[in-house]
């Protein structure tokens, strides 16, 4: 039976990631900083969990002895943690080499290359240091989770506002779709053409729609408030360069996923 290890095991994409291979019958093993404790969200029972971190390479050789995929669902939002991204991907990869894993799989976002975000540029390096890798690669470019778009459209939602964005449509996906991706390219024989695979969301929807779904699902109540996006961020989000129409891998709609979200 594969051991795979995955990184950030115990993030928003990371713990589905666990669960979706536990599901599958792999023997699995967290890489964090910081463990969880059985009773908190992060912790999935049958998942073994080491202490490593990425950016110093502590921990990492004993962390990946034994493992033969690793899947790579770190991120990192704040300005100091963006800095580290690169390095604890090439960190992370060396290891990996170094320790005879099959193949390491990164979880990345459609178009980051071209995203004018500084958040886009960090992942952009992300994916440099793992193309540059000795050990045999894949990066897994996902859309805009539900969880971001809902973010979005219920950032005001306690003054009963809804929040649109002028031209914008998204193709959001759930976190569980994105977890069945990565394993199927985890484990899969053969590597993909050009090492890179693209999913998105089952639809296109327009962040108008976004917002009308969320004030339903908080009762119906509300106004919903139509706000642009300026400069290069702005034109990149209209002109859809986050959208992959053509790549429709997951199935849990937007509207379906709102429903299982607590009111």
């Amino acid at each position: 039976m594969e051991r795979i290890l995955v990184a950030g095991g115990t993030g928003l994409a990371g713990r589905d990631v666990v669960a979706e291979a536990l599901r599958r019958g792999y023997q699995v093993r967290v890489l964090s900083r910081n463990i969880p404790t059985p009773d908190q969200q992060a912790f999935r029972h049958g998942a073994e969990y080491v202490r490593a971190d990425v950016v110093s390479g502590e921990g990492l050789s004993q962390a990946l002895s034994g493992v033969d995929v690793v899947i790579d669902t770190l991120d990192g939002r704040t300005g100091k943690a963006r800095k580290f991204l690169s390095t604890g991907a090439a960190n992370l990869t060396a290891a990996a080499a170094g320790a005879g894993v099959k193949r390491a799989v990164l979880l990345s976002i459609v178009n980051v290359d071209q995203g004018p975000l500084a958040y886009y540029r960090a992942k952009a390096a992300q994916e440099r240091a793992y193309s540059d890798s000795a050990t045999n690669t894949v990066i897994v470019r996902a859309a805009q989770f539900h969880n971001l778009v809902a973010g979005i459209a219920c950032a005001a939602s306690k003054a009963r506002l809804f929040i649109s964005l002028r031209g914008v449509s998204f193709q959001p996906i759930a976190t569980t779709d994105v977890a069945r991706a990565l394993l199927d390219v985890a484990t899969t024989a053969e590597l993909p053409d050009g090492g890179m695979v693209t999913v998105g969301g089952p639809d296109v929807i327009p962040m108008r729609e976004a917002a009308e779904a969320c004030r339903e699902h908080a009762g119906g109540k509300g106004r919903i408030v139509t706000v642009p996006v300026p400069g290069s961020v702005g034109r990149f989000f209209r002109e859809g360069r986050m959208l992959t129409p053509g790549d429709p891998f997951g199935t849990v709609k937007f509207k379906d996923w709102l429903e299982l979200q607590p009111r």
